[in-house]
């Protein structure tokens, strides 16, 4: 069954109507029927069931029969990376890191950093399709662009920096397994600075290896939060 997402439902909604893009979707592409049922979120863990009582391609309406209020889950993934230059690969990493279940995603600008502006209303609409396409219950946080300094002044996780100079690191692998929630830090192309690197360690970052690879940015964002997510995986069902 495919899913829909609209974000003012609630427990409580009884009636939803739909909107004229969602409505004509269900006509046309989807032909479906008064008396079908439809799935609907709003990105807060809830997965409302309804049955179709009005059909057009402008308006259509739902009649509530069952809703699920899922927990949030217990692992939970923040990752904080520089946008890349090429805002399409960008946009890929959305989209996947949605798929992962990835619980926030803060776009962070750095001294080396090659975009310093991100079109955050457009990085929300990839996460709702990707949320719709991988029946996920939960949007990711998508926070405003902020320097890296601001990010590490307001972290409350265990946080790991990912870099490319040399010194002391572990694998992510074997360091991510021990918490529960973890923030991920990925710099740009050229890497963070070495200031902003000691930076990170002076509030506790701890430094990891990726592995014996260099990523680009992008990649590197997603190996990270995919290792991440095998370790939490792996967790809970040992």
């Amino acid at each position: 069954m495919s899913l829909f997402y609209d974000s003012t439902i609630t427990i409580d909604t009884q009636i939803l109507q739909f909107e004229k893009e969602e409505s004509k979707h269900l006509a046309k592409v989807l032909r479906k029927k008064e008396g079908d049922t439809v799935l609907f979120t709003n990105g807060f863990g809830l997965e409302w069931k309804g049955r179709i009582i009005e059909l057009s391609i402008n308006k259509s309406k739902a009649e509530k029969i069952d809703f699920i209020q899922h927990q949030i889950p217990e692992h939970r993934i923040h990752l904080a990376i520089a946008p890349t230059k090429n805002n399409n690969r960008m946009e890929w990493l959305i989209e996947k890191l949605t798929e992962l279940g990835v619980a926030s995603i803060t776009p962070l600008l750095c001294n080396h950093s090659e975009r310093k502006e991100v079109k955050r209303e457009r990085y929300e609409k990839i996460a709702i399709a990707a949320i719709k396409q991988s029946h996920q219950f939960f949007l990711p946080l998508i926070h405003p662009i902020i320097t890296i300094e601001e990010y590490l002044n307001q972290n409350y996780y265990p946080l790991f920096i990912a870099h490319c100079q040399k010194g002391n690191k572990s694998l992510l692998l074997q360091q991510s397994t021990n918490h529960d929630q973890v923030a991920l830090l990925i710099g740009p192309e050229g890497d963070f600075s070495p200031n902003e690197i000691k930076m990170a360690l002076s509030k506790g970052a701890i430094p990891v290896s990726l592995g014996p690879q260099r990523f680009r940015t992008e990649t590197a964002g997603f190996v990270a939060c995919h290792t991440v997510f095998l370790a939490h995986l792996q967790k809970t069902h040992s």
